[in-house]
């Protein structure tokens, strides 16, 4: 993978102008490349143009649905995050290991979660760097057995991976965590480590369906645990070309619990999603305009309040809901 930055939407961020970010480059001597005039940047010239002060966060990416784009998503705004300068880590909890898979990382080279725990490893030597700025701790089918041995062991779940996550959280800005498509102690421990559970639903009614049943299991867990884990449904796949689409945004929006914390950016139907991750590319690693690149950038800029989202505290951005369903 090599992501890129380009230039021009760095300025419009920033709400500078090119030449003046092109001078800036030049002036601190960062590290930059150029593309048929256009020109382009990574995580290390990222991090000091931009200067954000990230408050560091855990998001995990669960539902009880297979196929709503969990594992794309959660690359996404992992790779974007880091053309922002935020040092992200990917946690890989899903046995099927997609997320380890995309980023053409070996698994079978490193412990995975369920020899982290088993043999009391400590958590830095599973780690594996995919590219500077990002970085994974991988997953295997071994994984699968992660529910009954948490259960069997009577391990705190409250603890066990809070407490993994906690220690690393001076050494990142973003930790995301991709949960298999399924209720159990593993799903239920990354939710008590999170500050956030993303609950990626597509124009569906068994998407929405995995959505409610997520949405009460967190609830229970919450009452349990006693302590407050919001659950944020993110419309992926929308197509304005269908009612369904429509249908579901209009559910979510409108729906006295999911609206409260429905997050605002909607992610429009690309196969460009696909065809990157089966050539172990991301969708940044081209220069070229996409709908994929715009939505999970504004989803970047949302959840790490850059930019403009900084300054908004609305519960859903209604115009942008508004203009791609147009």
């Amino acid at each position: 993978m090599e992501p890129k930055m380009l230039v021009t939407d760095a300025a419009e961020v920033m709400g500078t102008t090119v030449q003046a970010l092109h001078n800036q480059i030049k002036r601190k001597n960062l590290p930059h490349q150029k593309s048929k005039n256009r020109v382009y940047f990574a995580y290390e010239t990222a991090r000091q143009l931009f200067e954000i002060k990230f408050n560091p966060q855990v998001f995990s990416f669960q539902i009880v649905k297979g196929g709503t784009g969990k594992t794309s998503l959660c690359l996404g705004l992992g790779i974007r995050a880091t053309l922002y300068g935020a040092r992200t880590l990917l946690i890989d909890l899903d046995q099927q290991g997609n997320l380890t898979k995309a980023c053409r990382v070996k698994s079978h080279d490193k412990p995975i979660m369920i020899e982290l725990i088993n043999q009391d490893i400590p958590v830095e030597e599973g780690i594996v760097s995919v590219y500077e700025g990002l970085d994974i701790l991988p997953s295997r089918i071994e994984n699968a057995l992660l529910d009954s041995n948490l259960m069997l062991k009577r391990l705190p779940l409250d603890r066990i991976y809070k407490d993994m996550i906690d220690s690393l959280k001076n050494q990142y800005d973003l930790i995301l965590i991709d949960c298999p498509p399924a209720l159990g102690s593993s799903v239920t421990a990354a939710s008590l480590a999170s500050d956030r559970v993303i609950s990626p639903v597509t124009p569906s009614e068994f998407s929405l369906e995995g959505l409610e049943i997520t949405s009460r299991e967190v609830a229970n867990i919450e009452k349990s645990f006693k302590k407050a884990v919001p659950v944020c449904p993110l419309l992926n796949e929308f197509d304005p070309r269908t009612s369904l689409s429509h249908d579901t945004m209009r559910f979510l929006v409108t729906h006295p619990k999911h609206s409260q914390h429905l997050i605002r950016t909607a992610i429009r139907r690309s196969q460009e999603f696909e065809n990157v991750l089966t050539k172990g590319m991301s969708i940044f690693d081209s220069l070229a305009n996409s709908s994929a690149k715009e939505d999970v950038d504004l989803l970047t800029r949302e959840l790490l309040k850059i930019g403009e989202f900084a300054k908004k505290s609305a519960p859903i951005d209604t115009d942008r809901l508004k203009a791609i369903s147009a």
